[in-house]
């Protein structure tokens, strides 16, 4: 309707008349109805209630639908122009799609699945100590209601920040069992490893679950003695039954701890080293909560990788009864080049057992300063090590 129709009108009709007809004929229309007349109500937003316990997948709710406002309409005032009449259904029409076009969030991701999964005997912050049996038991819940899933179980540590070998993977070691009909089966490692072989371990108990069913199965574990204190996470996977494929995953996060650690008391200052020549040399005591009977020292040279040194590099001699006595010096799986504790017995006097070294390097690749590791281990359980700083002389 253009200015000079509604200038006509206006000399017959009220102007608060025509502006009313002009929002109703040129509003913008979804499905038939007028944006700008009525809009509609919000939606309320979905809700469910999730398993409990640890690794449960709760359904998150889904996000309300927009709410398209309709423009404020100004009332006409008694003096204005007829020719100013149409501003008001303009800005109307203008301000109501841009609303009704506004983009929706994105819907959240549905659980897939619809597994829950929760952890009974194994609790978050939870201690484990080195060499002790911890059983606990895990529960796979069908929380979708659309139809039956089917599920095989794997249980798996993560890999561990207190592995005894760090420098490839960081795997726990110890055991892990899982119990089915017929007894306590082995499973093939307690840590998943770098691939995903752990995730086909559970086929062979694989189940289906019709919808709000459970199933719960029991495991067993024992870390050895040679792995450190850290937080260990303990992983449990609902898998697609002979895939690779994990639908979820629940986590519990627990601490390795071990009471039978050797503990290094006190270490003597190292005397100088030259390269080529004059070993340095060193004491240290070193005491363990069970006794030095099984008690054994760790020396160990620190070497950077880029140096390439071996252990014909390297002298390792232990003063023994009043005098020196040669040890082979072999690389550890961690890289560094020492001797192993096993071979180190009867190289003590006292309680705590004093231990007197020297160590020397026939070559250095490297401008770096030498640092040499020293402790104890007893029975397989080893203590924190004390690093020494020699003054080197090249």
């Amino acid at each position: 309707m253009n200015a000079s129709v509604i200038a006509r009108i206006a000399k017959i009709v009220p102007l608060a008349v025509v502006t009313a007809v002009g929002i109703a004929a040129c509003g913008p229309t979804n499905g038939e109805a007028s944006v700008a007349a009525s809009a509609p109500a919000s939606t309320p937003a979905a809700t469910s209630s999730a398993t409990p316990g640890a690794g449960a997948v709760p359904t998150v709710p889904a996000p309300a639908a927009p709410t398209t406002e309709a423009a404020p309409t100004t009332p006409a005032l008694t003096n204005a122009a007829p020719a100013a009449a149409p501003a008001a259904p303009v800005a109307a029409k203008t301000e109501a799609k841009t609303a009704a076009k506004a983009p929706a969030a994105p819907a959240p991701a549905k659980p897939a699945g619809g597994i829950g999964i929760t952890f009974d005997g194994l609790r978050a912050g939870q201690k484990i100590q080195v060499g002790d049996q911890v059983s606990f038991s895990v529960t796979w819940k069908n929380n979708d209601a659309s139809g039956t899933r089917a599920v095989a179980p794997v249980v798996a540590t993560q890999q561990f920040e207190g592995a005894e070998c760090r420098r490839v993977l960081s795997m726990a070691q110890g055991t892990l069992e899982r119990k089915d009909a017929t007894g306590w089966k082995a499973m093939p490692a307690l840590s998943q490893g770098g691939g995903m072989d752990y995730a086909g371990t559970g086929n062979d108990a694989a189940f289906e679950l019709a919808a709000g069913e459970s199933r719960t199965v029991e495991y067993r574990m024992v870390l050895d003695a040679g792995n450190q204190p850290g937080k260990l996470y303990v992983e449990a996977d609902a898998v697609v039954p002979s895939t690779y494929k994990v639908l979820t995953k629940g986590v519990v996060t627990t601490s390795v701890v071990d009471s039978h650690r050797p503990v290094v008391n006190s270490v003597s200052k190292p005397t100088p080293l030259v390269v080529g020549g004059t070993p340095t040399e060193f004491s240290f005591k070193v005491s363990s909560p069970d006794g030095p009977g099984l008690l054994r020292p760790a020396v160990y040279l620190s070497v950077p990788a880029s140096e390439g040194l071996t252990g014909e590099d390297v002298t390792i001699e232990a003063k023994v009864g009043g005098e020196w006595k040669s040890f082979e010096a072999t690389e550890d799986c961690n890289g560094r080049i020492g001797v192993a504790p096993a071979q180190l017995t009867g190289v003590m006097t006292g309680n705590p057992a004093e231990y007197t070294f020297r160590v020397g390097l026939k070559r250095t690749g490297s401008t770096k300063p030498v640092e040499i590791e020293v402790g104890g281990a007893s029975d397989g359980h080893y203590g924190a090590p004390t690093t020494l700083r020699p003054a080197v002389r090249r």
